[in-house]
């Protein structure tokens, strides 16, 4: 049966808002937490705020969001729109976050050999140059800033839906989520070591399916009850795969997570994201549309550059200013980058990246 979606409004504000908390979780789980407690990348610790160490769980919060509005994207659209649309999304800021993030890395950050020097800081030109092509860990290369490894995740879901989109599968969604979930329930949620692993990547397989899941539910004519089924399905994955990861992290960080609290977060995340799908939240805040433009250039900056700042100041700074102000200035740097770059050009990316592609058309 075919999805038609219905007349909604164009703008879903409570996505920006959700959006905006993934980000804020992820910068704030780097700051209070994976900063000091693991390698260590910043020498700022903030022992007193131990549930900083679950928002890594924004990543999760991200994929969802992502099946949902990807999805809703793409209907309509041939592989060729939807690619430019992607492009366009993504490689304006991008391409100038990484840019300056290369910059301060080999001008201000840690020198091999030294205290602080971790193999996350290395950033030669051979680095930089694969990382500009956003395809750095399908080639085997390291990521210039440790928030980057999403991209690859995003980038495999994006390559699927473009396999929906030109094999014609739109309308056969249903079946098609049934065999990926069917698919990530057979080999379990660890981590992708295979090549057709990383395109199906079934450690967060469960989140991009039901924000899929959602999205179809939301315009589904008929069949919910299989709808309800998946979303019932991949719930329970995304449980296995919250497990899983917190046993990882236990084993990297050497520090208890605890489990109800993850299934805890996964849960409110799978709720809050059904009420709003389902516009039972409904916010209609225009200025949250704003918010909402920072959380891509905020994630994008934050990472790297935000543990070198600490680096330079946490002697001459009090650690809570320190960290106060990192907040701040990140939420600062994230504006300018969406403003000065995205906001200008990204529809001259569009522009181009169409004149291309026609011209390998001819």
């Amino acid at each position: 049966m075919e999805y038609k979606p219905s007349a909604l409004p164009v703008r879903f504000y409570e996505i920006d808002l959700l959006r905006f908390v993934a980000a804020f979780a992820v910068m704030f789980y780097h700051y209070a937490y994976r900063g000091w407690a693991l390698g260590p990348l910043s020498p700022v610790q903030y022992p007193e705020l131990p549930l900083a160490k679950y928002g890594y769980l924004g990543v999760e919060l991200f994929f969802l969001i992502s099946g949902y509005v990807v999805l809703m994207s793409a209907y309509d659209k041939s592989v060729r729109d939807f690619f430019v649309s992607r492009v366009a999304r993504l490689y304006p800021a991008y391409w100038v976050a990484c840019t300056i993030t290369f910059l301060v890395t080999i001008i201000w950050g840690p020198k091999m050999g030294s205290v602080h020097w971790q193999p996350e800081y290395a950033a030669t030109v051979k680095i930089y140059l694969y990382n500009m092509t956003m395809l750095q860990e399908f080639f085997g290369q390291q990521v210039l800033d440790t928030a980057y490894w999403t991209l690859r995740v995003e980038i495999g879901f994006y390559f699927l839906i473009a396999v929906f989109i030109g094999f014609r599968l739109m309308k056969h969604l249903d079946v098609v989520l049934m065999l990926w979930l069917g698919y990530t329930a057979l080999v379990g949620p660890l981590p992708a070591n295979s090549y057709f692993a990383h395109l199906l990547f079934p450690e967060f397989s469960p989140f991009f399916a039901a924000g899929m899941i959602l999205y179809m539910l939301q315009h589904r004519l008929q069949a919910t009850w299989k709808l309800y089924s998946l979303l019932g399905l991949s719930f329970l994955l995304a449980l296995r795969s919250g497990r899983a990861e917190a046993e990882i992290y236990e084993m990297l960080f050497k520090q208890p997570f605890s489990q109800p609290i993850i299934a805890g977060i996964i849960s409110l995340l799978f709720l809050v994201m059904y009420l709003v799908s389902h516009r039972k939240i409904a916010l209609q805040q225009r200025w949250l549309a704003s918010l909402g433009a920072l959380t891509y250039p905020l994630y994008l900056l934050h990472g790297n550059i935000g543990w070198i700042i600490s680096q330079q100041l946490y002697v001459k700074v009090n650690r809570w200013a320190l960290l106060i102000g990192l907040v701040i200035g990140m939420l600062l740097a994230a504006y300018l980058l969406h403003t000065f770059v995205e906001k200008r050009y990204s529809k001259l990316v569009v522009a181009q990246t169409r004149k291309i592609l026609s011209f390998f058309e001819r």
